[in-house]
C-alpha cells in the first residue's frame, strides 16, 4: 500500500512523493514536515497582484476598446481570487465603474501607448506597483520594463501596411522597434489564428511555445436588438441609402483594399438595372487619400455612403438590413471581421486569404482574389442573382467574451508557479 505527500519544489512547483507504508516518515525528519506545511499552505491561497494595461480601453479604440470593455466587465463579475491594477488614460477612465472591492484599484496615467514618455512615466507607474504580471492590450512595453508580461497582439497591420505620413520615417523604424522589443520580451503573446502565429514566429524568430491562439472576442454576442422591417426602411430613407446595399465595415486603410472595389463595384453597376448602393463604416486614416480620390474619380459620391463614427444602434439597423456583406482585404489576421455578419445570416464576398479560407468552408462564401477586379465584380453579380446563396449558420459559444475571457485567466494563471524565487526542496533521509 502506498501514500503520498506534496512536496515543494524550484519555482514553486509541485510534485509526489511515494513512500512505502512500513518507511512512512521515518524517512522525513519532523521539522521537514513543518516546514513543507508552512511554505505550501500560504502558495496554494497566493492572491497575485496583476496589472492591466486599459490604456486602449471603450469604443474610441476600436475593436480592442470593446474587447477590453468586455474583459474588464468579466473580472468584476467574475473574478475573486487576485488583486488586479487597471491602467487607465486620463480621459477614459470615468468609463469603467469599479465594483466595492479592495481586488480592483484604478490608475490614472497621462502617457499615450507607444509615445516617447511611455519609456519614462509609465515604467515608473508600473514599477512602483510591484506586479506580478502586467497583460498589455497592445505591443507597447516600456523597453526597460523588467516585470513578467502577456501581450495580445490582434493584427500586424502597422508592420506590413504602416501609415503613410510625408517625412515621419523615423515614427516608422520607432514603432516597429517598440513591436519586436514587445514581443521578444513578452513572457506570453495572445494571437487571434494561427496564421498570425506563424507570421509572428517566421518574421520575428519567437518561440513557439510562447504563442497563444485564442479566437477573436465577438462583441455583439447577446446584445443585439431585432428591428422590425419597417424601422428599418425609415433608417434607412432618413440616411438616404437605397433599399438594397453592400455593406463593409473595417477601418479604412490601405489593406482593406477599398479602392480595388470600388472600381469592381463601378462596373457592377453599369451591368445591373438595379439601384445597389454601397456602404462603408469605420474610421478613415487620414494619411490614407486614395478612397476619397478613387470615389471622385469613378463618380460614385451619391452611391457610396461613409459613416467614420456610428453608434451601436445604427450598427445594428445596418447589419439587419444589408443584402450583402463585403472583406475584399489584402490582408486578414483571423475570423473577427466575419463574426458580426455571420450572426445575421448576411450573404458574404470575401477575399480567399489564408485567414479566411481556413474558417469558411468553399460554399459559405463567394470567394475572389483580392488583386482581381474582375473577380470581385463578378462575384457581385452572382450574390445579386441569387439572394438565397451562402446564407449559412454558426455556433458562436466559442467567440463569446466569457469564453475568451475564460482562456485569458488560464494564462495568467500559468504564472501562478513562478511566484517564488526561492529552491526549497525536501529529500528523504537515508
Amino acid at each position: 500500500m502506498l501514500g503520498s505527500i506534496w512536496v515543494i519544489k524550484k519555482n514553486a512547483s509541485f510534485s509526489f512523493i511515494s513512500w512505502s507504508e512500513e518507511n512512512q516518515f521515518c524517512k522525513y525528519k519532523k521539522i521537514d514536515i513543518i516546514l513543507l506545511i508552512f511554505y505550501t499552505f500560504p502558495l496554494l491561497y497566493y492572491c497575485m497582484r496583476i496589472g492591466i494595461d486599459c490604456r486602449t480601453y471603450g469604443s474610441l479604440h476600436g475593436y480592442i476598446g470593446k474587447y477590453m470593455e468586455h474583459f474588464v466587465s468579466y473580472l468584476m463579475e467574475n473574478e475573486d481570487e487576485n488583486e488586479y491594477v487597471l491602467f487607465f488614460h486620463d480621459r477614459e477612465a470615468g468609463e469603467c465603474t469599479i465594483p466595492k472591492s479592495s481586488r480592483f484599484h484604478i490608475i490614472k496615467t497621462s502617457t499615450q501607448t507607444g509615445s516617447v514618455c511611455e519609456q519614462i512615466c509609465f515604467l515608473y507607474e508600473l514599477s512602483k506597483e510591484k506586479l506580478d504580471v502586467v497583460f498589455f492590450s497592445h505591443p507597447n512595453i516600456p523597453l526597460f520594463y523588467r516585470g513578467k508580461t502577456i501581450v495580445l497582439l490582434p493584427d500586424l497591420v502597422p508592420y506590413f501596411y504602416p501609415r503613410k505620413y510625408s517625412g515621419w520615417t523615423l515614427l516608422r523604424y520607432w514603432n516597429n522597434f517598440l513591436l519586436r522589443n514587445s514581443i521578444k520580451k513578452a513572457h506570453a503573446i495572445i494571437v487571434l489564428s494561427e496564421i498570425l502565429k506563424r507570421d509572428i514566429i517566421e518574421i520575428f524568430d519567437v518561440h513557439e511555445e510562447n504563442i497563444h491562439i485564442i479566437p477573436p472576442m465577438y462583441l455583439g454576442m447577446e446584445k443585439w436588438k431585432i428591428f422590425e422591417q419597417n424601422e428599418i426602411q425609415k433608417f434607412l430613407t432618413k440616411e438616404g441609402i437605397g433599399e438594397k446595399y453592400i455593406l463593409s465595415v473595417g477601418h479604412l486603410t490601405e489593406h482593406k483594399n477599398i479602392p480595388r472595389f470600388l472600381q469592381a463595384y463601378h462596373l457592377f453597376l453599369k451591368d445591373i438595372k438595379e439601384s445597389i448602393d454601397l456602404v462603408l463604416v469605420w474610421k478613415e486614416d487620414p494619411s490614407y487619400h486614395e478612397i476619397r480620390s478613387t470615389l471622385i474619380q469613378l463618380e460614385l459620391q451619391g452611391r457610396v455612403h461613409i459613416y467614420n463614427i456610428i453608434d451601436e444602434e445604427k450598427m445594428e439597423l445596418l447589419y439587419q438590413g444589408a443584402s450583402l456583406y463585403a472583406l475584399p482585404s489584402l490582408y486578414e489576421w483571423s475570423e473577427e471581421s466575419l463574426l458580426t455578419p455571420l450572426v445575421h445570416n448576411t450573404p458574404l464576398i470575401v477575399s480567399s486569404l489564408p485567414s479566411i479560407t481556413s474558417f469558411l468552408k468553399k460554399d459559405d462564401a463567394v470567394f475572389f482574389r483580392p488583386m482581381s477586379i474582375i473577380e470581385m465584380q463578378e462575384a457581385l453579380k452572382k450574390v445579386f442573382s441569387n439572394p438565397l446563396l451562402n446564407k449559412i449558420e454558426r455556433d458562436m459559444s466559442a467567440f463569446s467574451s466569457i469564453s475568451v475571457s475564460t482562456k485569458i485567466m488560464n494564462i495568467l494563471s500559468f504564472f501562478r508557479k513562478d511566484l517564488s524565487s526561492s529552491s526549497v526542496v525536501w529529500e528523504k533521509n537515508e
